[in-house]
């Protein structure tokens, strides 16, 4: 095959969620289907490159070291912070319209079988915030697994403890519409142990 075609076809693979077939099929389509479309994605992700960083207060998306648009939004409760994994577990959550606190993002989770530490994620920025008394509560929204336990203990401990900050973590369980008889046992624990007055 074309060492052209396979290169861009091995950088579409890297991309999260994006498989050998599904790599193919977006380098043939703004190859040969629609090169107006792919001048258009070039020229974004050019720009994109540019300007966005992360923003300097919770880590999430912003423009030019700018504060994000949430963090910069006065009518949310900026002092209960969401703590979330990925810039894509804001969005989520965002999309939902549940939350109107304000967020911080980690990049990642604490795991010693991949060698993540603290120091290798956005804990400096929340410790700075939880110090000058910009935090009251926050909200665990990680993934609920060992190492999503492991940061959460470690929040816990390093952070909620020292500044006297209200910790909570969300719940976890069946998803709506699902039926209990193909959920699996972890589902199933998290469900209960997240159970509710009703």
């Amino acid at each position: 095959m074309n060492k052209a075609f396979e290169s861009l076809c091995a950088s579409f693979a890297r991309l999260p969620g994006m498989g050998r077939k599904s790599a193919e099929r977006a380098a043939l389509h703004l190859a040969f289907a629609d090169r107006k479309q792919a001048e258009i994605l070039i020229e974004n992700l050019r720009r994109a490159l540019d300007v966005l960083t992360p923003c300097p207060k919770c880590c999430g998306i912003s423009e030019n070291n700018a504060l994000c648009e949430i963090c910069s939004d006065s009518s949310r409760n900026l002092s209960s912070v969401c703590l979330v994994e990925t810039a894509a577990d804001m969005a989520a959550i965002e999309k939902s319209g549940a939350w109107r606190g304000s967020y911080h993002v980690l990049g990642g989770k604490i795991s010693p079988i991949k060698n993540i530490t603290p120091n290798d994620l956005n804990f400096k920025v929340l410790e700075e915030r939880a110090q000058r008394g910009e935090i009251s509560e926050i909200v665990l929204a990680l993934s609920n697994d060992m190492e999503g336990e492991a940061t959460c203990h470690y929040i816990s401990k390093a952070i909620a403890e020292k500044f006297g900050i209200s910790l909570s973590r969300i719940g976890f369980g069946l998803p709506n519409g699902s039926q209990l008889g193909f959920a699996d046992t972890g589902t199933i624990k998290s469900a209960l142990a997240s159970r509710k007055v009703f």
